[in-house]
This record gives C-alpha cells, structure tokens and sequence, in this order.
C-alpha cells in the first residue's frame, strides 16, 4: 500500500488500487518467489531481514501513509538532512522527544485538533512499531 494507491472519488470516498503487486507465502512453504513488486520506502523492515511479506507488511505500509498525510512530505528523500531522509525514523524520533508538532503539515495543524492529530499519530506510531521475528 502506498499513498498514490489510494483513489478518491467525486464524494471523496476512498478507493484503494493496485491489489496483487505483492503477494504473501507462508512462512513454513518452501518455493521460489518472483521479487516483490511495489515501492521499497513503503516496504516493512522485517522484509529485508527476512525477503517475507506478512500481514504486518500492510500494516506498516498504512503507517508510512499516515505519516505522509500528518506531514506532508514523501517517505524518504535524500535532499533532506541525514536525520531527516526516512521520514518514519525521524516522525519516531520528533514523537518520543515530544516535537511532533515541529514536523506537521501546516494544513493539518489548521484544519486539524490536537486530540485528533496525535491519535492519528499514535496510530501511525503503532503501526510503525513492528517487532522482528527471531
């Protein structure tokens, strides 16, 4: 999943496009796969360690969305700061230091209550937060 998949009618109801670019194995089948196909900056962590998609795949890919929506900005871009190049990372970083609000698109702070902005991040936060396997 990745912002440009999700489509908004006339109302403005979502759309969610681009079903079956990747695809999920379980973990115990041995079979050789094709590579996945999709956009690494919205690929989890754990799939570099392990090259398995799981449903906590999706689940991060919703969480770097969320995160494009409260700030405005792309996943990763290497004209920002070294800090600041993973937008996750540094959204995790600003959020535990109590600086999200340094980060937000000021579309959101306008528009945007604070009781909802940081349940939205805490949910990006929750989505973000997947622990590896060992």
């Amino acid at each position: 999943m990745k912002s440009a998949n999700i489509l908004l009618d006339a109302n403005y109801t979502a759309k969610v496009s681009d079903f079956g670019a990747s695809r999920l194995i379980p973990m115990d089948r041995t079979q050789v796969t094709t590579l996945v196909q999709g956009t690494v900056r919205y690929l989890d962590r754990e799939y570099f360690f392990t090259s398995q998609l799981t449903a906590k795949s999706d689940v991060y890919s919703f969480g770097v969305v969320l995160v494009e929506l409260l700030t405005g900005k792309i996943p990763v871009c290497l004209e920002r700061s070294p800090g600041q190049r993973n937008l996750t990372g540094y959204f995790m970083s600003l959020l535990e230091d109590r600086r999200l609000f340094d980060l937000l698109d000021a579309r959101v702070l306008n528009e945007g209550k604070e009781d909802q902005i940081l349940i939205v991040a805490r949910l990006a936060e929750r989505c973000l937060n997947i622990k590896f396997r060992t």
